[in-house]
């Protein structure tokens, strides 16, 4: 699967695990759009575009091989990788 590809297939999956439920719904659709729009390679303007998005992705309901594999692409292309979200239930231990 080239990079590029791979940035739409997994985007598409971090939708379907809602990972961008905190998104306006003008911008999950411009996400999906940009998903189904293409079926060759995107511009690297789209790329960044979506690599930004999963920064911000709210990740608690990311199944844990999901986000290995988009931290693996994210650390392959120089960036940080998605942070866990990590609730703590304020009980004392």
């Amino acid at each position: 699967m080239l990079p590029n590809n791979c940035v739409l297939s997994l985007t598409g999956d971090l939708l379907a695990f809602h990972a961008f439920s905190h998104l306006r719904d003008n911008e999950v659709s411009a996400l999906h759009h940009i998903i189904l729009k293409h079926s060759g390679p995107i511009s690297t303007v789209q790329q960044n575009l979506l690599l930004s998005c999963w920064n911000h992705a709210v990740t608690a309901n990311i199944p844990p091989a999901l986000l290995h594999r988009c931290n693996t692409v994210l650390l392959q292309l120089g960036r940080n990788p998605m942070e866990e979200n990590i609730f703590e239930t304020g009980y004392p231990n």
